[in-house]
């Protein structure tokens, strides 16, 4: 392939952080830097709430042909923002677009679909709508770079799911010259068959997509990932059960299978443990400001789980997560173990604002730590010189040394710190409630004293920034003892596999492609602290209940040997997952996808 070979890889999730492909791309691009440096730009939709936290912008020079195509295109009236995407590990140049423009009319795009491409849109929604003036943005801004490009230079634009790749499908009709690479990272049809269809694996060659696409009003997404699909010169997944799905619902084998990745070194036991201990106060800080204004229990027996992911119940198993806690709290308290479960919800939902007690309780709890620190200090010399002039071997009264002020300080503070209302299950102030607030309200989740498991339900991405823990995720996952994601449709699963790279222990379900690539590679995986649940072979009734047996085991091992499980999955297995180890065979696609584009040149 040619050095100067330029590669746009383009995805709804740069820089706007929905789910896994965030993660996906993020790791990714250190690896592809190290190969295209310069020649590599990624492309996505403009919001500014989002944009702002990450994104720097820079001046757009205009001798190269993508500076002189952004110029042309705000000449036009097109709103285009160039500038650096700003990550730990990389500072990748970014071009975001806003969708939200005049100048395209998405009805007339529509038209086209539907002439075109037999793509049904009519009954589309908001978001969709966006989706679809975003693709139009992008057809106009790679044909244009294709005109200010000579005839020797080799452009190769990589799409990531239907959101992206609404223009795909135009750029092969007009034949521009570019080489298009699509993957989809799970099926629009999977998502919503797998949680409302029953026996959704065995049962994949039966349905007519096109009348479920009519009944669960997605026949726009599955018409453009299909369409995207079959025109791409080349068509990449992510495991084998998301190639099953490609094959009868888009009607195209993956030209390839390529496991997600991610830019990671592994830590050893002691610095893993080392982590958890210094992550693990951040998290006690904000349950003790949370749960200690109520009541209190033993933070040394307390474990802290957590399952995390988009809002999708039962895809990723929120549903099953809570149905086992229930079960393992009936029998922690059976048994009076003493310990305190707390189970951390990391998904992010439509809220009006934060809940005050739960935006107070860091805060409250570092007043009341800075004032007993204040009071120790003051306490200490005052006791000595008491004890030193006193004949009397008796304690002094400590209420006789402070002064009056510093007494008045400790009583306002302790009533403002004691409250009567049980903690919140959820963090926000949601803007409706959801499934999972009706399971707490219903089996009588509501974060009661007597209650061994407690839920902290938080609705926002764990961010450092935006937290209300005040720590970033890898961080937080790092201060937990163990991840839940026994999930119902995953093609891969970034959760678990970020998890036990952290050193935490985690479990997966069988039906992801993360956990099958587990059973396939590590023997003895529940040695390692890696657990696998059966979703394939039984009931959501079964699979919950093992869920619970799992927890429960989990939570003996911990009271018996006192010892906190750090996740130990061997080197050899994990550096699979490296993205040193999976970019070279992103690159052979690429070449792959440059031959297909070119068959005449033979070049490549």
């Amino acid at each position: 392939m040619k050095l100067d070979t330029i590669l746009f890889e383009v995805a709804w999730e740069i820089c706007n952080q929905i789910g896994g492909i965030y993660t996906f791309i993020k790791s990714k691009i250190p690896a592809v830097m190290d190969v295209r440096e310069d020649n590599y730009y990624l492309l996505g939709p403009y919001f500014p709430e989002t944009a702002k936290l990450d994104f720097k912008p820079v001046a757009v020079m205009g001798e190269c042909p993508v500076g002189k195509t952004i110029l042309r295109m705000r000449d036009m009236g097109y709103e285009i923002h160039l500038g650096y995407w700003l990550l730990p590990s990389s500072r990748p140049l970014v071009i975001l677009f806003n969708p939200d423009n005049s100048l395209i009319d998405v009805n007339q795009v529509k038209a086209t679909l539907w002439n075109d491409h037999q793509i049904s849109s009519i009954r589309s929604d908001a978001l969709t709508d966006k989706v679809l003036a975003f693709g139009e943005i992008l057809r106009i801004f790679f044909t244009t770079v294709r005109n200010f490009s000579n005839d020797e230079q080799d452009l190769i634009a990589h799409f990531h799911e239907w959101m992206s790749a609404s223009c795909l499908p135009q750029l092969h009709k007009d034949k521009i010259k570019i080489a298009t690479v699509f993957t989809t990272h799970a099926t629009v049809a999977g998502r919503y068959l797998a949680p409302n269809e029953y026996d959704f694996y065995n049962r994949l060659h039966t349905f007519d997509i096109q009348e479920k696409a009519a009944h669960y009003n997605i026949e726009a997404q599955t018409g453009i990932e299909k369409a995207a699909a079959q025109n791409a010169n080349v068509f990449t997944t992510v495991s084998k059960q998301c190639a099953s799905e490609c094959e009868i619902f888009l009607g195209r084998s993956p030209d390839s299978i390529i496991p997600n990745g991610l830019n990671f070194q592994q830590k050893f036991p002691h610095e893993s443990f080392s982590q958890h201990q210094k992550y693990r106060g951040m998290i006690d800080e904000f349950v003790k400001g949370l749960f200690f204004p109520s009541y209190h229990f033993n933070m040394e027996k307390t474990l802290y789980f957590f399952t995390s992911g988009r809002y999708e119940y039962r895809n990723k198993g929120f549903d099953i997560t809570l149905k086992a806690l229930e079960q393992l709290n009936e029998k922690l308290q059976e048994n009076d173990f003493g310990i305190t479960i707390i189970l951390f919800i990391i998904s992010p939902r439509p809220h009006y604002s934060v809940k005050a007690d739960a935006l107070e309780a860091r805060s409250r709890y570092q007043h009341m730590q800075k004032l007993c620190r204040k009071i120790s200090s003051e306490l200490g010399p005052r006791i000595y010189a008491s004890v030193t002039h006193d004949k009397s071997s008796g304690l002094p009264d400590i209420n006789k040394l402070l002064d009056d002020e510093l007494i008045q300080d400790w009583k306002k503070t302790v009533a403002g710190f004691k409250q009567k209302q049980l903690p919140a299950v959820a963090t926000h102030h949601l803007v409706n409630e959801d499934a999972i607030t009706d399971f707490c309200r219903s089996t009588g989740f509501d974060n009661s004293k007597n209650s061994a498991v407690k839920v902290v339900y938080h609705n926002e991405f764990m961010e450092r920034a935006t937290s209300l823990l005040g720590m970033d995720y890898a961080e937080f996952v790092s201060g937990c003892h163990l991840g839940i994601f026994p999930d119902l449709y995953q093609p891969w699963g970034y959760a678990p596999m970020e998890s036990i790279v952290l050193g935490t222990p985690a479990i997966a379900s069988n039906l992801s492609g993360f956990g099958q690539f587990v059973q396939a590679n590590v023997t003895d995986h529940d040695a390692q602290e890696m657990y696998i649940l059966d979703r394939k072979s039984q009931s959501d009734e079964g699979a919950a209940y093992q869920l619970s047996e799992m927890l429960y085991n989990f939570t003996r091992s911990f009271i018996s040997n006192q010892f906190i499980p750090r996740s130990s999955i061997k080197n050899t297995a994990i550096a699979k997952l490296c993205w040193s180890e999976i970019q070279p065979r992103y690159e052979e696609i690429y070449k792959l996808a440059m031959m297909r584009s070119q068959p005449a040149s033979n070049l490549y």
